[in-house]
């Protein structure tokens, strides 16, 4: 979907839908009083009726005059101060469902001024997300005309304050990069290998200047001795993959490469539960085991295209794991790449194996602090559910900061212990650790073999297995599948640390 930046008057936007902000049913936006006569009289003949009700989320649809938008939307918000960005966010979502709806073409949004401005336009291109590119009409197999069920392909945010022009534009490109990332997690595992997503995280590199991309292949990873990483994708045909992007913004920052954050994220691109196999019922969905990669990647989209002025390194570690001949086994001792051995008891527990060896990786490059994202455990799921994530950490700055921007960015979480009392369920009789602890507290086990690799660097893990990867929407823009969850965090990590 396009999207533009403009003052254009209401009444000058030649445009299928006008999209409105009503804050209060008697004041409603004052350039709506620009439409055309015959317009604005049916605008407030509907705002009179009271079924547009203020912080209500309601919606109405009124038909356009003579001339200037065919159709205008109305959209309820409200004036309340508690909660105001969220709310703004839901009531963008809400018009962007709307107007798919009601199958406009090119829609109009009048911009409200101030800080609601950034929201608006974040929850309403959030709620136009549509993962469709793999559809077809018609039904019949030889069918391959492109799906047109949601035909809206471009917005216009009119803006009412010039000054909010610069604003408004980091605010595009922040959720667009939240969009970029729910089309790598959704594509297909056939379409998105370890090896394709390295090349679209090279592309995207290619796109800044002053974003590098490296890439490890599945000899660099051998080589490296990246042992966990390796033995998890050593039963796929696909090998596996160590992805690399860094920041080094174009103005002196002052910072150093201790100072740099880093980002570390889990990309399996399918996950069988290799030979401690999953059940069928619901397997389709590990294609999105990769989410916590894919947003990972998603925010260097963005902190690239608004130029934060902060050193950031982000480390992917990407495979695929199956069951086969090479496949590696429960009883199985592995060596990671900081000399650890860790039995396997599980090799559906293969994420904290793949992001053990990220996480040094992270270290070796040089970071003050490590931030990692996954769809770990399914004991996440179980214990917040879709709506909060669970961010295990000791308690520290870092995890301060990471709280912040949860409550900032819309992106949810929740503080869970990371205490050394259950480090006992992660001994082993014939190696440094296991890799799983067991079902009770095992996302909490989890987060502390994760944190063994970390050694004495900050860290945080988000756990996001039930808000990164969704059953069906929880909300006005969220869709079934990805939701992008942590984009939007980790930019603004980045931007306000």
């Amino acid at each position: 979907m396009q999207t533009t930046l403009s003052a254009l008057s209401a009444a000058a936007a030649e445009l299928n839908l006008l999209v409105a902000f009503v804050p209060d049913a008697a004041s409603p936006d004052a350039r709506l009083a620009g439409l055309a006569a015959d317009t604005a009289d049916a605008v407030s003949r509907e705002l009179a009726r009271g079924r547009v009700r203020a912080g209500k989320g309601d919606t109405a649809v009124v038909t356009g005059g003579t001339s200037g938008p065919q159709r205008v939307l109305l959209v309820g918000i409200g004036t309340e101060l508690d909660g105001r960005s969220e709310a703004v966010r839901v009531a963008g979502g809400v018009a962007a469902r709307t107007a798919r709806a009601a199958r406009a073409t090119t829609a109009g949004v009048l911009v409200p001024a101030g800080e609601d401005a950034s929201h608006f336009v974040e929850g309403f291109l959030l709620g136009a997300y549509k993962f469709d590119r793999y559809k077809k009409t018609g039904g019949g197999d030889d069918d391959d005309t492109p799906v047109t069920e949601v035909p809206l392909s471009s917005v216009e945010f009119l803006v009412e304050d010039e000054s909010d022009i610069p604003n408004l534009t980091d605010a595009i490109a922040r959720t667009e990069s939240v969009n970029f990332a729910r089309d790598l997690a959704n594509s297909p595992p056939n379409y998105l290998t370890p090896a394709l997503l390295a090349d679209a995280a090279v592309e995207l590199a290619s796109q800044y200047p002053h974003l590098s991309c490296t890439v490890l292949d599945q000899a660099a990873i051998d080589r490296e001795g990246l042992g966990m990483l390796s033995a998890v994708g050593q039963g796929s045909g696909n090998e596996s993959r160590l992805i690399v992007l860094e920041w080094n913004p174009p103005a002196d920052s002052g910072t150093s490469d201790a100072d740099r954050i880093a980002f570390v994220g889990k990309a399996v691109t399918f996950d069988t539960g290799g030979i401690s196999i999953k059940p069928s019922a619901g397997i389709h969905e590990m294609t999105l085991d990769k989410s916590g990669g894919c947003a990972v990647i998603g925010p260097m989209r963005a902190i690239a295209a608004t130029n934060v002025p902060r050193r950031v390194l982000a480390v992917v570690g990407s495979a695929e794991n199956m069951p086969d001949g090479r496949a590696y086994k429960p009883g199985d001792v592995l060596t990671a790449y900081d000399g650890t051995t860790v039995e396997v008891t599980n090799t559906d527990a293969e994420g904290r194996l793949v992001l053990g060896d990220a996480i040094s990786w992270a270290r070796k490059l040089g970071c003050s602090g490590i931030v990692e994202m996954s769809t770990l455990t399914g004991a996440m799921v179980v214990s917040l559910g879709h709506f909060y994530t669970g961010c295990i950490a000791q308690s520290g700055p870092l995890t301060d900061a990471v709280l912040a921007s949860a409550g900032r960015s819309g992106d949810h979480a929740w503080h869970l212990p990371m205490h050394d009392a259950y480090k006992a369920n992660l001994k082993s009789d014939c190696a440094d650790m296991v890799n799983s602890g067991g079902r009770a507290g095992g996302a909490l086990y989890a987060g502390l073999f994760l944190k063994h690799f970390a050694k004495d660097t900050p860290f945080v893990h988000l756990d996001i297995a039930g808000t990164g990867m969704l059953p069906k929407p929880q909300g006005p823009f969220s869709v079934t599948g990805s939701s992008g969850w942590g984009v939007r965090l980790l930019t603004d990590l980045a931007a306000t640390r």
